[in-house]
């Protein structure tokens, strides 16, 4: 027993020295000549940790491993005054001038935060929270999905939407979001989109296996295998004009949103794969109507490209990302939309209250 004892606390000491080494790989600050080596003692330090079974060593940021090795973060308590205070705000707006709102709630990698209590013992109110703010914006009238309801209602295991080591969701999850997002401006906005172009066998799909290490498991290191990546495209014909930031133009087809070059596995398995999708601002030549401006994160880098093929025009904004000058409803009436959708992971309600998230902007919608 004495034997035992002394092996994982030498087990430990490796892990948390590693962990150290890990911190200061991943914080920038060592010379990019030992990023090969700095990757290597990454995964020998997640290789450590699984070994003597510890879920939440990166518990300072809230991150978690399941006991099959799947990454979910914790998300704190919120009261989403700010948020539903933003949103109604936003909503009068638009309908002063006519345009639509829909709001769409897009998962984090669970969906009931007592499991999250009960597998690794530590509170979470992702879920809470999007009940909270969803049903209050609802009873306000807001054009709400919460693609929670199509999980449940289709028996979906939510952990088949999401990669194990990365906080975003497959392409296949965002091709099955974007038919009930198209489904939402049906229903809401008075579109007439044919769902049929949805069909999963209207779609051409190539699979490389075991080729990427999500972000998540970046921060840890190989707790889990690398994860496949699946590429979607439309297997019809399509015609775009995409618009540059500068907004000169450019024609092409739906393989100008996919940067190939992101499949280079003897060099790339640790870069985001998922950012192979570009979120690119465009014009659909194959439909006549409908111009949509996407309030979007990062989830939506597999949405936007797909819920184009619906509609004529769909521009992109990710709020964090815009300069501080930006004025969100100058640029709304400068461009003629005639629906706005915000389409947000449920982790950002409540982000504002962090100062240091790079998320905390992401419901500003009054600047």
């Amino acid at each position: 027993m004495k034997k035992t004892n002394n092996i994982i606390l030498r087990l430990l000491a490796i892990s948390l020295l590693l962990l150290l080494e890990t911190v200061f790989i991943t914080s920038g600050t060592y010379d990019k000549t030992f990023k090969a080596l700095g990757y290597k003692l990454i995964d020998f330090n997640g290789n450590m940790s699984k070994i003597i079974h510890m879920q939440g060593y990166n518990s300072e940021i809230g991150l978690y491993a399941t006991d099959d090795y799947y990454y979910v973060s914790i998300t704190g308590k919120t009261s989403t005054d700010y948020e539903v205070e933003q949103t109604l705000a936003f909503r009068d707006f638009l309908e002063e001038n006519d345009i639509n709102l829909m709001y769409v709630n897009e998962p984090t990698k669970y969906v009931d935060d007592l499991q999250f209590r009960e597998s690794l013992g530590v509170e979470s109110y992702s879920n809470r929270n999007a009940d909270l703010f969803l049903s209050r914006i609802r009873e306000a009238g807001v054009n709400t999905i919460d693609l929670r309801d199509n999980i449940s209602a289709e028996r979906i295991d939510i952990k088949d939407l999401f990669y194990k080591t990365d906080h975003h969701w497959t392409t296949r999850a965002g091709l099955w979001a974007s038919r009930i997002m198209a489904d939402g401006l049906n229903r809401y906005c008075g579109y007439d989109i044919d769902l049929s172009i949805y069909d999963e066998d209207k779609y051409e799909y190539k699979t490389w296996t075991s080729c990427w290490l999500g972000e998540q498991g970046r921060k840890t290191g190989a707790y889990s295998d690398l994860e496949d990546y699946t590429e979607i495209k439309p297997a019809f014909e399509t015609d775009y004009t995409f618009i540059n930031d500068d907004q000169t133009t450019y024609d092409g087809d739906f393989s100008n949103f996919i940067n190939e070059d992101f499949y280079v596995t003897s060099d790339n398995v640790y870069a985001s794969w998922h950012y192979s999708y570009q979120l690119i601002n465009c014009i659909n030549n194959n439909v006549e109507s409908g111009k949509v401006l996407l309030i979007a994160d990062s989830y939506d880098h597999v949405t936007e490209c797909f819920l184009s093929l619906g509609v004529h025009e769909i521009d992109v904004i990710i709020l964090r990302d815009t300069k501080s000058n930006f004025n969100l409803k100058n640029h709304i009436l400068n461009n003629g939309y005639d629906t706005v959708i915000i389409a947000y992971a449920q982790h950002m309600i409540g982000a504002h209250e962090d100062p240091a998230s790079n998320n905390k902007r992401m419901f500003s919608f009054d600047r």
